[in-house]
């Protein structure tokens, strides 16, 4: 599985730092992970054009995710050459596909699939869940500790590779276990150590998961900059797990280990 960090910023304005929007390739299948804004221009510069993308995966519907799924669907809708043909797969918490109508009904027709079809795949808010994607991924889901609505992802490829996402979250035990092991965790880090809100994390907090979950390598993103990132990802580094600050364009072939 390769990864593809396409917004690893915020919901504020950044120069350099796109809203969040992960790409998840396998040898069969592109896998869209959030859609903030500016993310159809990124899977361009990544060289992905938006005809042969075949899933998208929503950890929440805070605009900063999920602006571009309208951009997005337009494209996909109007484009001629290449003709999207392909069905694409939604994914996301209940509720997913009651979004996917308002949007319907504030732009109408424009961006209703007619060439391809669109599959809404809806995990629940109350528990676990799974579904099977294209190239033979399988997503896990859990609630996460933000929004009404946000989940956890872990992907797991045909090769055994796994990769988690946590999207926006708080302390979160479920988290942890879903963690567990991976081989990769990108991880939200969007507080500056020591400040307290319930729904996103500080440096001390993700190290706190790290250290239980153990993932052979975590990514730290939706940050702002600050002074203390240097610090914030030493604390991390001192679980023993190597983590790094995630940038946009940043390119990951992510492997099994033993």
């Amino acid at each position: 599985m390769r990864v593809r960090v396409l917004g690893s910023g915020s919901y504020l304005a950044d120069p350099l730092r796109g809203s969040p929007g992960t790409l998840l390739r396998v040898e069969q299948a592109s896998l869209l992970v959030d859609a903030g804004s500016g993310t159809l221009q990124r899977l361009a510069r990544a060289g992905l054009d938006p005809a042969f993308l075949d899933a998208v995966i929503l950890t929440h519907r805070h605009v900063d995710h999920c602006a571009d799924l309208a951009a997005l669907l337009f494209c996909m809708k109007h484009q001629r050459s290449p003709r999207r043909v392909r069905d694409l797969v939604l994914v996301g918490s209940e509720g997913l596909g009651e979004h996917l109508d308002r949007l319907y009904a504030l732009w109408g027709s424009s961006l209703m699939a007619d060439s391809f079809d669109l599959q809404v795949v809806e995990l629940p808010l109350c528990g676990p869940g799974e579904a099977d994607l294209p190239g033979g991924v399988v997503v896990a889901s859990v609630p996460a500790n933000h929004s009404e609505g946000a989940l956890h992802y872990r992907f797991r490829a045909p090769d055994g590779v796994t990769v988690v996402v946590s999207g926006d979250t708080g302390p979160s035990e479920a988290l942890e276990q879903l963690a567990a092991g991976a081989d990769l965790l990108l991880c939200e880090c969007g507080l500056p150590t020591g400040e307290s809100f319930p729904a996103h994390l500080d440096a001390v907090e993700v190290a706190r998961i790290v250290a239980a979950a153990r993932p052979r390598r975590v990514l730290l993103h939706h940050y702002a900059p600050r002074p203390d990132l240097d610090a914030d990802v030493a604390r991390i580094v001192a679980t023993g797990v190597p983590t790094a600050w995630s940038e946009d364009g940043m390119e990951i072939d992510v492997r099994r280990v033993p």
